[in-house]
């Protein structure tokens, strides 16, 4: 019996050391900001000046530029988007801003073929976990968590908290800890030029490619409840779609499908929709070469030029102005004006 006592008291012994030690490099990771989407405190300060937001996943993250959006347009901005992050995230998140910025008067939805195609049974959680560290305070987070993780995915949660815990402690040691988001600028992340070129051999690579046309009726759900969050609240919303790379638009057969779907969407919620791969100064403006990241990311120059883009078509938008002019109707259209045969 003593040995059994003695067995229960070390077991005890050894949770309660892992339930401390769990919860002390959880409270390292999320009082710093030493992850790029850590952005709560730099959220906050600019509470009441915002006016105008973006949101989107990767391709909205490196592609508007917030400071080019304020000098065109006259707004302070700022870019909610994140890396894989779920329509969920991005209503919470647009949610939160609106209620704590009063002077918010637009919402730019970027949305893409992903938008749609996004399934939780294959990704798993990792879009929705850098929320837990967005969120500002322990009710927010703890509501997401019940409200975004099944207890299926409560294991890799724990993991990846804990493992980011202990690289923000060690950084705490290192003196490199920080509680200021070093990376972000309202938002946006910066990129680079890749270290190879994307491929251009476009007559090789035409519409070899197709995109699954099995749209998510759980992300289609979100993305209403985004706009009607939107509408309701009497603010202006608009969809996009940012430019991807002549490669990537030679490669795919049946973009003109999801082009066709937003349209649609947009129409039946009274919004535009502009798609600036449909542009017709895209390629001339944002060249592969020193415009993209990689196949489907602007770089940091392809944001700058990309984001004058946008705040120009959403402010003639807003002026009343037809901009269809701007646009190809459709990839087919593109294709003929791309020299993929040249």
């Amino acid at each position: 019996m003593r040995s059994f006592k003695k067995i229960l008291k070390t077991a005890a012994i050894f949770l309660l050391a892992v339930i401390l030690l769990s919860a002390f490099f959880i409270g390292c990771y999320l009082s710093g900001e030493n992850y790029y989407y850590q952005d709560n405190r730099e959220r906050a300060a600019l509470s009441g000046d915002i006016t105008f937001l973006t949101s989107g996943a990767s391709y909205c993250l490196f592609g508007v530029r917030p400071d080019t959006i304020d000098a065109r347009l006259g707004v302070r901005c700022y870019n909610l988007s994140g890396t894989l992050l779920t329509l969920r995230g991005r209503y919470e998140l647009i949610k939160a801003e609106l209620e704590r910025n009063p002077r918010a008067h637009t919402v730019l939805l970027e949305v893409s073929p992903d938008t749609l195609l996004r399934d939780r049974g294959e990704e798993g959680p990792k879009g929705d976990l850098p929320m837990l560290a967005r969120l500002d305070g322990s009710a927010a987070r703890w509501a997401y968590f019940k409200e975004a993780f099944s207890p299926g995915e409560w294991p890799e949660v724990y993991y990846d908290m804990v493992s980011k815990g202990m690289d923000s402690a060690l950084r705490l040691l290192t003196g490199s800890y920080t509680t200021e988001n070093q990376i972000l600028r309202a938002g946006y992340y910066p990129n680079h030029n890749p270290d190879k070129p994307i491929p251009n051999n476009y007559a090789e690579i035409y519409h070899v490619q197709s995109l699954p046309e099995t749209v998510n009726p759980e992300n289609v759900a979100w993305l209403e409840k985004i706009v009607k969050l939107c509408q309701e609240s009497k603010h202006r919303v608009y969809l996009f779609t940012t430019p991807q790379s002549k490669y990537y638009n030679c490669v795919y057969d049946n973009l003109d499908y999801y082009q066709n779907w937003f349209t649609d969407f947009a129409a039946k919620h009274g919004i535009p929709y502009f798609n600036f791969n449909l542009a017709k100064e895209k390629l001339e403006l944002l060249p592969d070469e020193s415009c993209f990241y990689d196949e489907t990311h602007l770089n940091d120059a392809g944001g700058e030029i990309f984001s004058r883009m946008l705040a120009d078509i959403a402010y003639h938008y807003g002026e009343g102005r037809d901009n269809s002019f701007y646009f190809f109707r459709s990839y087919e259209e593109l294709t003929w004006a791309s020299g993929y045969w040249d």
